[in-house]
């Protein structure tokens, strides 16, 4: 198969159609992809009416944001599988999969959402034992869904000779999943995600919360995730030499990132 292919119409790069896409790549994954979305949005209202915070924020905005992204994590997965024939969605190996992924992934939510209407903090909690079982538990949680994104992405990339897209989606699962859990791992061995520089998510970085002041480790962390968003784009151009260059610099930006934060230096100083 050649390096370069006919980049693909765009009635056929599956953005135009990527909502029915995701609603066909895995039933389940689309249910728990909508709910995530509404739990989000509840988040966010909830925050117009409790004005307790949280580190310096809302204790309702990292619920939000936790939400929201697990929305995209679901349905980037639902995405990716919709690349394979109708067949292979159907492995009981893939379907149990999306059933750890699912259910760690409602785990994390109703424990961070309970942690939140009490104004706890959910991670790097070391306050009470309920607060450090709970802790370790959300790194279970975390690690299962990775893992579960990489077996998965594992299997669509497998079935890679069906087409450039269903190589890229294999491919970026998997490299999202390695990044996050290689930057995540190391953070939750941490006391904090803050490095250096004012330990408050107040007066930081707008939407992110993002340190300003010092290391923020959850800046690689983010962007190693979501390089599995990231890298699907390059599948438009139809090179898939662009999909692994992009893959590797997604790798190498996270990497320098990682050890931005690791070093106490800030994205954008304050």
């Amino acid at each position: 198969m050649s390096m370069v292919e006919t980049a693909p119409r765009f009635q056929d790069t599956k953005i135009f159609g990527l909502i029915d896409d995701i609603r066909h790549g895995h039933r389940l994954l689309w249910r728990t992809f909508v709910a995530m979305l509404i739990g989000s949005a509840l988040m966010f209202v909830f925050q117009f009416f409790d004005a307790r915070l949280i580190n310096g924020v809302n204790v309702w905005d990292k619920p939000a944001k936790f939400f929201l992204s697990l929305a995209v994590q679901f349905g980037t997965v639902s995405w990716a599988l919709s690349q394979l024939p109708r067949a292979e969605r159907q492995l009981k190996s893939l379907n149990w999969a999306v059933a750890l992924m699912i259910i760690a992934g409602w785990g994390e939510m109703i424990y961070m959402t309970f942690r939140a209407s009490r104004a706890e903090a959910s991670h790097f909690n070391s306050t009470s034992l309920s607060g450090i079982i709970g802790y370790g538990l959300m790194g279970v949680g975390s690690f299962t869904l990775t893992s579960t994104a990489a077996f998965i992405g594992w299997k669509v990339w497998r079935k890679r000779s069906l087409g450039l897209w269903t190589e890229n989606a294999g491919l970026a699962l998997m490299v999202g999943a390695v990044l996050g859990t290689i930057a995540g791992a190391y953070m939750s061995t941490q006391t904090g995600h803050w490095v250096g520089g004012v330990h408050s998510d107040a007066n930081t970085l707008p939407l992110f919360n993002w340190s300003t002041t010092g290391g923020d480790l959850r800046v690689a962390h983010f962007v190693g995730l979501h390089a599995a968003q990231f890298i699907p784009l390059t599948a438009l151009s139809g090179d898939r030499r662009l999909v692994y260059i992009a893959a590797l610099a997604i790798s190498l930006l996270t990497a320098g990132l990682f050890v931005m934060g690791a070093s106490g230096i800030p994205l954008f100083r304050a």
